[in-house]
């Protein structure tokens, strides 16, 4: 259709061919969607042969870079699409593993330090999950003697999703967990309930009460009786989101999954990209009260052209009423600090060849750390958010025009949503 004549004599046929056209296109996406589920669903629901997934559940109440931090896990068996769960464990089973990975250079320079391959709750640090996933599947390796199939990262907003569609669950002291409480009964009131370090109302209490909810969950997913169109439309929200994410240790498979959204990788693309990224450097769980926008702005004409990046972080935290466990600060910082205070790193990825003019916070000049990541330039800015206050980061870029493709947005999914602002002046207005 695309080959024929757009223009011809007789309008009602160009009319006719541009609206077939446009609802074969449609389709098309739709049948490429298909197909690759077709490939990949059966190897990875074990039809031909067991297969064992590290499920990783994330806290977004404090960032990193895939979303949040990587907390209680547990491992699902699945053969001919019989799903089981099975070693529930917490974040410090893997403590002290190394994982056997290699990315290269850029992302040996850009992590520096960071102890992304070494420190469970920072292999994700970087936006990009396959990286992450990998981390994850040799450092349990590394522990239990045996590998992993696949690597699936969730957050408590998945879990509402499901609820949502399979009706709230029941946990062992008889209370509900529900699709409209789970999301702050995990990532808020859990820490006022279990406020303390040690003891009764302490860290392996709070943890044990975690791994209670997403076993109960879990439980309630595959009990019988489950809408399985509401639950496909529930897995589907969450992979749209970012929020539900997979990778497999099969190198086809992998490929496969990677013409999808679900394995989160940062695209290796010549098209405009805006990717903000943040992580909490604080090491406490004030970003539940994190609220991010982004405005996007290019101007000019010509092969490179000039773009403006606003990012806006504000500190929503309340005055009074959170634990320690919320606001403690564990970095190190040489300057006063109040309760409720925030530190984020906030990177932001740019578009292939782009080059930083200059960047400034809240209207002063300052300072940027660069790296790159899969071909992407990162520039990396340092941030003390106090609470009840905004913070403004502009970056001032010049970058490749793309060839006129569309911008490609990165969301990183947090407890509230990004709100992002494209403005793509047309050239010579």
């Amino acid at each position: 259709m695309r080959a024929l004549p757009g223009s011809t004599w007789l309008r009602p046929v160009n009319s006719a061919r541009a609206d077939l056209l446009s609802q074969l296109t449609k389709t098309a996406a739709t049948t490429r969607s298909a197909a690759a589920t077709a490939r990949i669903l059966p190897e990875l629901l074990g039809a031909h042969g067991t297969r064992t997934y590290l499920l990783t559940f994330c806290n977004d109440a404090e960032a990193r870079g895939t979303g949040g931090l990587p907390g209680a896990f547990m491992t699902a068996t699945v053969r001919d699409g019989h799903i089981s769960f099975e070693h529930l464990g917490g974040d410090r089973a893997l403590a002290g593993m190394a994982a056997k990975v290699n990315f290269g250079p850029d992302y040996a320079q850009l992590y520096e330090g960071a102890e992304t391959t070494t420190m469970y709750g920072n292999a994700n640090l970087g936006p990009h999950f396959p990286y992450a996933a990998a981390i994850w599947a040799s450092m349990w390796q590394q522990r239990f003697g045996r590998p992993v199939d696949g690597v699936i990262a969730l957050d408590p907003t998945v879990l509402s999703y499901l609820l949502e569609a399979t009706g709230p669950a029941k946990l062992p002291d008889g209370s509900v967990i529900s699709a409209t409480n789970v999301v702050p009964l995990t990532e808020r009131d859990v820490y006022a309930r279990f406020p303390d370090a040690e003891g009764p109302r302490g860290d392996a209490a709070r943890r044990a009460y975690l791994a209670a909810v997403e076993g109960a969950v879990s439980e309630r997913i595959l009990a019988p009786g489950a809408d399985s169109r509401k639950l496909i439309s529930a897995f589907g929200r969450a992979v749209s989101e970012r929020r539900l994410l997979v990778w497999s240790a099969n190198p086809a498979t992998q490929r496969d999954l990677e013409t999808t959204p679900v394995t989160g990788v940062i695209p290796q693309t010549a098209a405009p990209y805006i990717g903000l990224s943040i992580v909490n450097e604080g090491g406490n769980k004030l970003d539940y009260y994190l609220d991010r926008s982004l405005t996007w702005q290019r101007t000019g004409c010509g092969v490179q052209r000039a773009v403006t990046v606003t990012l806006r972080l504000t500190n929503n935290a309340p005055a009074s009423g959170l634990s320690d466990v919320v606001t403690y600060r564990h970095d190190r910082h040489g300057y006063p600090t109040q309760r409720g205070d925030n530190r984020l790193t906030v990177s932001y990825l740019a578009t292939q060849g782009a080059l930083m003019k200059s960047v400034t916070l809240d209207g002063k000049p300052w300072f940027a750390g660069s790296g790159t990541q899969l071909g992407h330039p990162v520039l990396t800015v340092d941030v003390e958010l106090p609470r009840g206050h905004t913070r403004t980061v502009v970056l001032h870029l010049m970058e490749p025009a793309g060839g006129g493709a569309a911008p490609i947005v990165l969301r990183q999914p947090l407890v509230r949503p990004l709100a992002v602002q494209l403005d793509d002046a047309q050239c010579g207005r």
